[in-house]
């Protein structure tokens, strides 16, 4: 093949990939973020992220070309965002994540437990989201503290690694906490690891659902009595309305394998509601098509049926805007044996037995590699290792050809008011 001929087949490919980029949420976002922030009116935190995502992984932040020195084929990478929220970036942090986790968990079964807030409740999390978001946490983790504390259970101090998610699959609001807990605990009096009384739970269900809403209930309680909360109902009216209600605690088996575990909870650590993957958008039609498990025909043993939501951009844009947290909310929390304070306390007495063999943190590379499941310096095209890396200068222009920015206006005339006559 000659060499005219392979740079305008490389400049063909190179095309094509320039353009791929408009397939993702970056481009609804590119196309409505404006009009929603202007019908919707949300708070700075949010207009931030909007902003942050129409140019992650575009032109506008620059980026790199790699180019194969055989084939001449541009390979772009564009610079991401770097906002926590953003779901078209985060991957090598949630790799990341997970690396930092597999090196914290002890050499123990662990339970995988759900606490699900009531959907009545929601109005009131929609108002008080800092402060909701962080009981139900707290109470979370005092439910398994004091069901494990008792003789009759555990007896022991186990330990826990707590991660919010306020969305379900179809990113409808429904507030609930996954939970990551020892299959037993340490008992400090004896100096030795004890196991649950009982096979596969740390205690009974209906004691588990009980005890979770009476820790919530309580703390609500404290709360309103402090004034932190702010709703058009009072706590008796609140209380009378979720009281009677069966609240939800899922509980799996306990594994020793906790490597689905590990990646299920990576998977929102560091994004919000929804991937890529799970997005059609067609930008003609004006449709955001969202696909998510329709788990309530879900067979035993077999995965959960797809189902498609078609949904208006601004819908969409604003559904997945609910899920945005507070400034500086820690979604993901440790306690018990997993509390950085318990572990420095515990250090020399926890045997060596119940402690993992130190696992290596990946390198960089090694995540991209895995990432993109090929060798990242090996062309796609003709397999050859040897390329160039060039520099591309961000686009201050490339986000005007989707968001018309206003001229901006001359300073305001001075007057002296001494001259002006009444």
């Amino acid at each position: 093949m000659s060499t005219s001929k392979q740079k305008n087949e490389s400049s063909n490919r190179a095309a094509e990939h320039k353009v791929s980029y408009l397939n993702h949420i970056g481009g609804i976002v590119r196309d409505y973020g404006e009009h929603y922030i202007k019908q919707y009116q949300p708070h700075l935190q949010q207009i931030k992220l909007l902003r942050a995502m129409r140019l992650c992984k575009s032109p506008a932040l620059g980026g790199k070309a790699i180019v194969c020195k055989s084939c001449f084929n541009y390979h772009y990478v564009y610079h991401s965002c770097g906002h926590s929220h953003c779901p078209i970036c985060q991957s090598i942090k949630r790799e990341q994540w997970v690396d930092k986790l597999k090196k914290e968990l002890l050499n123990v079964p662990y339970l995988h437990m759900i606490f699900t807030l009531p959907h009545q409740l929601n109005g009131l999390a929609r108002n008080n989201k800092d402060v909701i978001y962080s009981l139900i946490m707290k109470s979370s983790w005092n439910t398994v503290k004091t069901l494990a504390e008792k003789e009759e259970n555990v007896g022991a101090l186990p330990g826990m690694i707590n991660v919010l998610h306020t969305f379900g699959s179809d990113m409808k609001y429904h507030i609930h906490t996954h939970c990551l807990v020892t299959f037993g605990g340490w008992n400090q009096t004896s100096n030795s690891w004890k196991v649950p009384k009982r096979k596969e739970k740390i205690a009974r269900y209906r004691q588990i659902n009980s005890t979770y809403k009476n820790i919530f209930l309580e703390g609500l309680k404290i709360l309103f009595a402090k004034g932190e909360i702010e709703y058009h109902q009072s706590f008796d009216q609140v209380f009378e309305c979720v009281n009677k209600l069966s609240w939800v605690v899922h509980n799996t088996k306990p594994t020793i394998d906790t490597q689905i575990l590990e990646d299920y909870l990576a998977r929102y650590v560091n994004r919000v509601a929804v991937t890529n993957s799970r997005i059609e958008y067609l930008k003609e039609q004006r449709i955001v098509k969202l696909i998510y498990n329709d788990y309530a025909n879900q067979l035993d043993g077999e995965p959960a049926p797809k189902i498609v939501k078609p949904l208006d951009p601004l819908s969409f844009i604003h559904q997945f805007m609910q899920h945005v947290l507070p400034p500086y909310f820690q979604k993901s929390r440790r306690y018990g044996l997993h509390a950085s304070a318990t572990k420095k306390k515990l250090n020399t007495d926890l045997p060596e037995s119940i402690l993992r063999d130190g696992m290596l943190i990946r390198t960089l590379m090694q995540i991209v590699a895995q990432l993109i499941k090929q060798n990242p310096f090996q062309c796609q095209f003709c397999q050859s290792q040897e390329y160039q890396i060039l520099d591309i200068k961000p686009d201050k222009n490339w986000i005007t050809k989707f968001v018309k920015i206003p001229n901006q206006r001359p300073p305001p005339i001075k007057f002296n008011i001494e001259c002006l006559h009444i």
